[in-house]
């Protein structure tokens, strides 16, 4: 609620009829420090929600490509995202990367990759998601699959600058070789082939052993433009209540005192 101010005692500020607007100037700069980090935040959850917006886009347009082979996918370009692939070969089933923290119905486990030898390139092979068993001391059973096979899936290009706490020590590796991230640079060192430039998400299989629900955690468009909403309308409030309390009533002098 504003305080009446004595019309006899002059008030510094911006008057507007009967009303005078009069911050201190150290209220005044934080909350102009942090309507601006609230704007942002809200900005920053638009361009989510356009970049989901186009992923999902990107995911309906490509899901219906005929599967590519290996060599007509890298004809592409670097843009390989969520293109049907079909590849021929083996696996190297002694060489498995287990990608850490991997959750299905609150449950840890890893994603099991697997090396996969196709056209002269290796391929690294999201098989899917596994529980991680008892204990982390000991690495669950992975099942191999020996002699060439056909395999059909999806290609993600991972991303080198993913954060993580710790980097993974590629100069001391044990199989199966446990990893927070899957540097496909670092990979490519261990290997005598020649590495493909993407992952292989393998298609669901209720055979298979593995749980592949690719796109389970994926946050769509809808909640960031929810997100944004909220950080806006923090924006507004704190706004509305720095002029509410820093506008006072002038109120007028009885002359009669």
């Amino acid at each position: 609620m504003s305080a009446d101010t004595p019309q006899d005692h002059p008030t510094k500020g911006i008057r507007c009829g009967r009303y005078v607007f009069s911050p201190h100037w150290l209220p005044a700069i934080a909350t102009v420090l942090i309507s601006i980090l609230l704007f942002k935040l809200g900005l920053w959850q638009l361009e989510r929600a356009h970049y989901k917006e186009q992923v999902l886009e990107r995911i309906q347009t490509r899901s219906g490509d005929t599967p590519h082979d290996l060599r007509s996918l890298l004809r592409l370009g670097a843009d390989i995202n969520d293109y049907p692939v079909r590849l021929h070969g083996y696996f190297l089933n002694d060489f498995n990367f287990l990608l850490d923290n991997r959750t299905h119905n609150r449950e840890p486990g890893y994603d099991v990759i697997t090396p996969f030898v196709s056209d002269q390139h290796l391929v690294l092979v999201n098989r899917g998601w596994i529980a991680q068993g008892p204990s982390r001391l000991q690495f669950p059973q992975i099942p191999a699959i020996d002699g060439e096979v056909t395999l059909e899936g999806t290609a993600l290009v991972p991303n080198p600058d993913f954060f993580v706490l710790k980097e993974d020590d590629y100069h001391r590796v044990s199989w199966p070789f446990l990893i927070q991230k899957i540097d496909l640079e670092k990979s490519a060192a261990l290997f005598d082939h020649r590495m493909a430039p993407f992952v292989l998400r393998l298609n669901p299989d209720e055979n298979s052993g593995f749980v592949r629900e690719w796109h389970s955690h994926f946050m769509g468009p809808e909640k960031h433009y929810g997100y944004a909403v909220q950080w806006f309308g923090l924006f507004t409030a704190l706004w509305v209540i720095f002029f509410v309390v820093n506008t006072k009533r002038i109120r007028p002098v009885d002359k009669k005192k």
